[in-house]
């Protein structure tokens, strides 16, 4: 019995070690061709090892940065993120306080609307929407 379940997880392991492999692999590739020159991506191959030829180094990441205002870009976002999130809380947490505290049937509507947001998987209202 032992050497059975013990049999069952170096199986399952060794099946999620391959699928790990095939969902790291890309990235790295990725990884790997950001720092060739644009041509070598193409002509050396695009599993192949920068070679002293072709190998750029930063140069792309330092180009890609400044010519598309990546830290503008990022400074934005970020902004937008954090008004959006405490704009979030406050909201949430007074409409929460108001729906637990005032007793009546719309609160009680919004209520058990929230619980069922909750309870009810996304994929489920997803795809009733998605076939109208």
């Amino acid at each position: 019995m032992e050497s059975n379940k013990k049999l069952s997880r170096t199986i399952a392991s060794v099946v999620l070690a391959v699928i790990c492999v095939f969902y790291v692999y890309p990235i790295f590739a990725i990884l790997i061709n950001s720092l060739k020159m644009n041509k070598a991506i193409t002509t050396s191959g695009v599993f192949q090892l920068p070679s002293a030829d072709n190998f750029v180094g930063l140069a792309n990441y330092v180009e890609g940065i400044t010519s598309m205002n990546f830290l503008k870009s990022f400074w934005y976002s970020l902004v937008i993120s954090v008004m959006s999130v405490v704009l979030i809380m406050l909201c949430c947490s007074m409409a929460a306080w108001y729906i637990i505290r005032v007793n009546g049937p719309l609160s009680k509507a919004f209520y058990y609307l929230c619980i069922f947001s909750m309870v009810v998987p996304f994929q489920m209202v997803m795809f009733t929407l998605a076939n109208t």
